[in-house]
C-alpha cells in the first residue's frame, strides 16, 4: 500500500511539474496601450537603399513620424493623427480605427486594426486591414514592425512609439 502511495505521489508530481507552453513573448495587454502615444522614430530595416514606403495605404512613411496614436483599450477603438511635420508631401489627417491583438501562432504577436467610421462601422467593404509585429511593448515605450514593398522588394519600416499620456479622447 506504501509502494501504491508513493508511485500515485511520484505520478502527481511528475504530471503537474511537466512542460508547460510558453511563448517568446509576453501577451501584450490592452491596458498596456491605454492612452495617447506619439511615433518619434522610423527606421527600415532591409537591403541598403533609398526607399518610398506607402504604410497602410495612407501616406509616405515619413509622414508617421510624430504622429498621435490613441487607442480605448475596453472596445478597441482609436484614431491617429499625421500632423503633416513629416514634409510638404505630408498632409494633417485623422483616421479613426478598430484595433486588436492577434497571435499567428508562432509565439509572436500583431498589431492588427482596420479603418472605421464615427460608429466603428468598417469603411473598407471587404473588411480589409493591416497587421504590424509588435517587436516590443511595455507601460512607455513600443516597436511595431511594418512590412512593406518598394519595387517588388520587401523590407520593414519599424516605428518607435512614447506613451505621452493614460489619457484618450476620439
Amino acid at each position: 500500500m506504501k509502494k501504491l502511495l508513493f508511485l500515485s505521489l511520484i505520478s502527481f508530481f511528475l504530471i503537474s511539474c511537466g512542460a508547460t507552453k510558453t511563448d517568446s513573448a509576453a501577451k501584450p495587454s490592452k491596458k498596456t496601450l491605454k492612452g495617447t502615444w506619439q511615433v518619434t522614430n522610423l527606421r527600415f530595416v532591409g537591403e541598403q537603399g533609398l526607399y518610398k514606403a506607402t504604410m497602410f495605404d495612407l501616406a509616405d512613411s515619413p509622414c508617421f513620424k510624430g504622429s498621435e496614436w490613441v487607442f480605448i483599450p475596453n472596445n478597441g477603438s482609436g484614431k491617429f493623427s499625421l500632423t503633416g511635420e513629416g514634409g510638404s508631401q505630408c498632409e494633417p489627417s485623422t483616421s479613426r480605427i478598430h484595433w486588436s491583438f492577434y497571435e499567428p501562432g508562432d509565439g509572436s504577436y500583431q498589431f492588427q486594426f482596420k479603418y472605421v467610421d464615427e460608429k466603428n462601422k468598417p469603411l473598407d467593404p471587404a473588411n480589409r486591414g493591416y497587421r504590424c509585429n509588435i517587436d516590443s511593448l511595455d507601460a512607455n515605450a513600443m516597436e511595431m514592425r511594418v512590412q512593406v514593398t518598394y519595387d517588388g522588394k520587401p523590407f520593414d519600416v519599424v516605428m518607435s512609439f512614447a506613451k505621452v499620456s493614460e489619457d484618450f479622447a476620439l
